[in-house]
């Protein structure tokens, strides 16, 4: 990977397969490759009626659609540090039904007993149905938000039993092959190089282990008829995958899919509505309710998969 000579940022061949050939598949109307950091910084948050994001190119050999310039690691830092939790703006009710139902998927293809691993648990939101369901005698939780640690750590009936980091991947702590479930819940797709951590989580897991991962679906019908404004084309976003680019980054990282299901996401009709007329280019400003909540499987995926033998 290499600097950008005329932006600070990162030159990235494709984070699957490494090829460097790729045809732009989609591009904001101002491309985030266009302006300086300082320029971007305010749209890292929020939803924007004119947003920009870094171009999406379609690689040429395993169809992975990624951005081969991005913003480095320092820079990801700096602009993740400003970030809140993933709650911020959301009803926490219909956040624990998605979370919920991405829990009950799960559940008929995992063994719910022995070490749990999760990375960016956050709140803790998916992490209670292990809790309350499993069977689990050690949690390794990665989360680098301290400011959830509270509410994430009161969720644990024995204390002694849970293992806390602030790195994002700081996998070194935990035995080689002692994991029977591990889950990444939206994070697989704000990676840099998610080829070398799922190398390096594979090397956790127990032989017949599952692993979970939620990541948005740029194949969607929503993702077809929004285009650019499709929310998940946005600046936090690398790479973007579908059923067939993340089966194939499974695979090279030595697993086996044994499921990819669409998700249901609960939404206040309110919030539904007005966000699909700013993804359409159409801005208002809608009275918020949630008294009617709707489950709607708007373009995310759920891929289950296990260590390949």
């Amino acid at each position: 990977m290499e600097t950008n000579a005329h932006m600070p940022y990162l030159s990235r061949a494709c984070p699957s397969c490494s090829e460097t050939a790729g045809s732009i598949a989609v591009q904001a109307k101002t491309p985030a490759e266009t302006l300086t950091l300082d320029a971007l910084t305010p749209y890292w948050r929020g939803f924007f009626n004119e947003k920009t994001f870094f171009s999406y190119f379609r690689c040429h050999q395993c169809k992975l659609m990624y951005c081969p310039t991005f913003f480095t690691d320092q820079q990801l830092e700096a602009l993740y540090a400003q970030m809140p939790d993933n709650t911020a703006g959301n009803s926490l009710e219909m956040l624990q039904k998605t979370q919920g139902g991405y829990f009950q998927q799960l559940k008929p293809y995992a063994q719910m007993e022995g070490a749990y691993l999760e990375t960016g648990p956050d709140l803790g939101l998916f992490t209670q149905h292990i809790i309350n369901e499993g069977h689990f005698s050690k949690y390794w939780l990665f989360e680098p938000n301290k400011a959830v640690w509270p509410n994430l750590t009161r969720r644990f009936p024995r204390p002694n039993e849970v293992h806390l980091s602030s790195e994002m991947f700081g996998f070194g702590p935990v035995p080689d092959e002692s994991v029977q479930l591990a889950v990444m819940v939206h994070v697989l797709d704000h990676l840099l190089d998610p080829l070398s951590i799922l190398l390096q989580l594979r090397q956790k897991l127990k032989p017949g282990s599952t692993v979970a991962f939620v990541t948005h679906d740029e194949s969607s019908l929503l993702a077809k008829l929004t285009r650019a404004g499709w929310p998940p084309y946005c600046l936090q976003h690398p790479q973007l995958f579908n059923a067939k680019s993340i089966t194939g980054l499974l695979s090279k990282a030595g697993f086996k899919v044994l499921a990819v299901q669409r998700t249901s996401n609960y939404f206040p009709a309110t919030y539904l509505l007005k966000h699909l007329l700013w993804a359409l280019g159409i801005q208002v400003n809608l009275p918020q309710s949630n008294s009617l909540q709707l489950p709607l499987k708007l373009g995310n995926i759920l891929t289950i998969a296990t260590p390949s033998v």
